[in-house]
């Protein structure tokens, strides 16, 4: 009972830890971060997540894991560990930052309406909170003049996507895989099928060409995309006469998670081309087998369509802006000038349309070659059973 407590207390963690990341991004964006909705159930349910990690420790002390499968490689079995050890490394520290910005910041910020403490006096530098050892480190790394709460923001953003990529990555490694221990009696039993030729042999072939090929282009426009959003969270005022989910940027926000959700499951193609192999893989009563490649298709489609509502909000947003600009404008209402910021976003939702574009093209064809490769086992084993 105590390894399945502990089983579904570490997947609600990470659910979870996925909502608080997305709530604070999305206060990030708001007119008014510190009195937004999503900022105080980011703070709210952070707390939360901290309680679920202390039990989740406490749990693992109590009933350790299953080891991590066998068949694993060495570097497999290490990135699966290292993942591991993040996910409840990351969370700790993001608790532990986000308090102390908000006591030094003195910013009043609350608990489900329970306040939490802050410092009555103003933002001290950071080098003069950590005593003359700490003074004479920063001062090393010319990070002397810095104050507390920039940076402990800055470390609770960059915790942050530590978090969240290693979420991404031990899904994709097949992290949960070593819960689902196959029996002894089965592994015999399917032993012969992995060495016997089988008509899945040839899709799992593709399955590993095409999720690598899908997986590094999107990896590479993941990472450009974030550091220009990153960028972009410099200046607020994309289109001050717009508000809301009228804002490109909202729109290149959801397409983004979508994409590193895609990226991740780019790589689980790979990963679940060995149990492709098999021949038993495409049994008829195995109607699911496939759930992923119908998962990547339907990610791409949706991630195709917020991209490109964000890429059409973006043009619209530059040809007003660049057609509605009177002499001195710059001088009188710089908000309405073409900004960098404004073509960054630009960029950016043009990219994740080409890379959802990719994704949902990967994902139908690898689901078109699996439906003919299942119809081709049918008919085979179709005679067999009628000789049985």
């Amino acid at each position: 009972m105590r390894p399945t407590v502990a089983r579904a207390n570490f997947l609600l963690l990470l659910v979870l830890g996925v909502l608080v990341l997305a709530l604070g991004w999305l206060a990030a964006y708001s007119e008014r971060p510190l009195r937004s909705l999503p900022f105080a159930l980011h703070v709210s349910l952070g707390a939360v997540a901290g309680a679920l990690l202390l039990a989740q420790i406490m749990l693992r002390l109590v009933a350790p894991p299953p080891p991590l499968p066998a068949r694993w490689s060495k570097g497999h079995s290490a990135a699966a560990a290292l993942f591991e050890l993040l996910i409840h490394i990351s969370p700790l520290l993001l608790v532990a930052t986000g308090a102390l910005w908000a006591y030094w910041s003195g910013a009043a910020l609350d608990v489900f309406g329970f306040p939490l403490p802050a410092s009555t006096a103003a933002d001290p530098r950071l080098a003069d909170s950590l005593g003359p050892a700490g003074a004479a480190a920063l001062g090393a790394l010319g990070l002397s003049s810095a104050s507390a709460s920039e940076a402990l923001l800055a470390a609770h953003r960059l915790l942050a996507l530590v978090f969240a990529a290693s979420i991404a990555l031990y899904l994709a490694l097949g992290g949960f895989s070593r819960f689902r221990p196959v029996p002894p009696a089965q592994s015999a039993k399917l032993a012969p099928a992995l060495v016997e030729p089988s008509p899945t042999q040839g899709l799992a072939a593709q399955l590993r060409l095409f999720g690598w090929l899908q997986f590094w282009p999107q990896l590479a426009i993941a990472l450009a995309s974030g550091v220009l959003l990153q960028f972009s969270t410099a200046g607020r005022a994309f289109s001050p006469g717009q508000s809301g989910y009228g804002e490109p940027i909202y729109w290149s926000l959801f397409a983004f998670l979508l994409l590193c959700a895609a990226t991740a499951l780019a790589f689980f193609y790979t990963r679940a081309s060995r149990s492709v192999a098999r021949a038993d893989y495409l049994d008829v009563h195995k109607v699911t087998a496939f759930w992923f490649l119908s998962l990547g298709l339907l990610i791409g489609l949706v991630g195709v369509i917020l991209s490109f509502v964000g890429l059409s909000l973006s043009v619209s947003l530059l040809v007003a802006k660049t057609v509605s600009q009177p002499p001195g404008i710059a001088i009188t209402d710089p908000g309405k000038i073409v900004r960098a910021l404004d073509v960054f976003v630009l960029v950016v939702n043009l990219v994740l349309l080409l890379a959802h574009f990719i994704g949902a093209g990967v994902a139908a064809w690898l689901a078109s070659e699996a439906s003919r490769t299942r119809f081709r086992f049918t008919i085979a084993a179709a005679p067999q059973e009628s000789r049985a």
